[in-house]
């Protein structure tokens, strides 16, 4: 796709970007990247979960946003937790579980998956009130909530950095047209924040898991910012 050759042209070539958070002299760029593979991989696997069980996008948004509606407590509290934690699979998978109006969304898909969370996330920040971009704009003038992971990090900085061109990607349709160009117009902040943090490699994230990304970091951005209402 376009938009993956323009982020890994973005990172090799782009200027320095102002980093988010400084520096951690502590982290371990193998052990990031070993954590950077595991998520996509577990994306991927979601996505090939929904393939095989002739499921779509769509369905998952509908379950995940259900659950999410009917226990926003809960559903803040698991999506603010450290995602690389066995207690934040556990918690998710119990919320998984949680309301049983809500149709399940079947199959072989892990209920601790990036998407599952994501499409959460999504689904309690278009029930704020008050627009993402606007609330994404308000929460970068606010110290950046904390990243869990090296991409994690990369995607803070970009809704700190664009929130407009994040909020249109959450006003598209999955898997349309306008998902895709909305997309392709991030690849070039993509690069910049990867660089920023120090990428080792360019980054290569499926369109769903991009999107499911940058939904978590909005979402804890948003909140730990208190600009929701």
């Amino acid at each position: 796709m376009r938009w993956l050759a323009a982020l890994a042209a973005a990172t090799l070539a782009a200027g320095p970007l102002a980093a988010q958070e400084e520096p951690d002299p502590k982290a371990h760029p193998a052990e990031e990247d070993a954590k950077l593979d595991k998520m996509l991989e577990r994306a991927e696997r979601d996505r090939g979960a929904a393939r095989t069980d002739k499921l779509s996008r769509v369905a998952l948004e509908d379950w995940a946003g259900c659950l999410a509606r009917k226990n926003v407590g809960e559903a803040t509290r698991v999506l603010k937790m450290d995602f690389t934690s066995p207690t934040y699979d556990r918690a998710l998978k119990m919320l998984s579980e949680e309301v049983r109006a809500c149709i399940g969304f079947r199959g072989t898909l892990r209920a601790g998956g990036l998407l599952f969370a994501g499409e959460m996330a999504e689904a309690l920040l278009e029930s704020d009130g008050i627009p993402i971009g606007t609330a994404l704009a308000r929460a970068a003038a606010s110290p950046a909530t904390k990243g869990f992971s090296f991409t994690d990090k990369v995607a803070i900085c970009v809704v700190r950095s664009v929130p407009g061109d994040v909020a249109t990607l959450f006003e598209t349709k999955r898997d349309s047209a306008e998902e895709a160009a909305a997309i392709d117009a991030l690849a070039t902040p993509m690069g910049l924040c990867a660089q920023a943090a120090q990428a080792n490699k360019p980054l290569s994230v499926s369109p769903a898991g991009l999107r499911a990304m940058l939904a978590t970091a909005a979402f804890r951005s948003i909140r730990s910012a208190g600009t929701t209402s």
